[in-house]
């Protein structure tokens, strides 16, 4: 009689039952994961403390605040000023919708440019800049975390009292 082994059976099932545990409770999701994210559903919370107060946000994915890839929307209402400030990471910026204007740069450097939905703006590490809307912005910033914001000016960030 032929003796045969049971093992590579038991082997071919290990992805199967692997895919099945992965799939009967889905974990949180993470930067790498497939995320889909319909605009009509976005749940708009208030924007962190880092930003002045009036702003909303939501993270699409990712985290902001550890190391890796993210994305967030962030909506400001009409009048709306971020005062000038830079990021230690790259920072790509989406006009979603409504009107939003950038003072980019220092000194000599310095320029201004408005940007209108469907604009993309990429502004490297540590580029001074500051934004405002007229109107009313959506924006999309892809990035990298842990992100910070850094104000030029200390009495600019709303984080202290003395901005508050």
């Amino acid at each position: 009689m032929k003796k045969t082994s049971v093992l590579p059976a038991l082997l071919a099932l290990v992805p199967a039952l692997v895919l099945a545990q992965s799939t009967a409770t889905p974990a949180p999701a993470a930067a790498s994961q497939h995320v889909m994210i319909r605009a009509a559903q976005t749940q708009w919370g208030d924007a962190p403390a880092a930003l002045p107060k009036g702003a909303q946000a939501v993270v699409l994915y990712g985290d902001p605040g550890k190391a890796g890839p993210f994305a967030i929307r962030i909506k400001a209402p009409a009048g709306y000023k971020v005062p000038r400030h830079w990021h230690p990471s790259d920072e790509q910026v989406t006009i979603i919708e409504g009107d939003f204007h950038l003072s980019m740069g220092e000194g000599a450097s310095m320029h201004d440019a408005d940007f209108a939905p469907g604009d993309f703006v990429s502004l490297p590490a540590q580029m001074q800049h500051e934004a405002t809307t007229k109107n009313g912005v959506v924006v999309q910033v892809n990035s990298t975390g842990p992100f910070e914001i850094n104000y030029v000016d200390p009495k600019d960030d709303p984080r202290t009292p003395a901005a508050k």
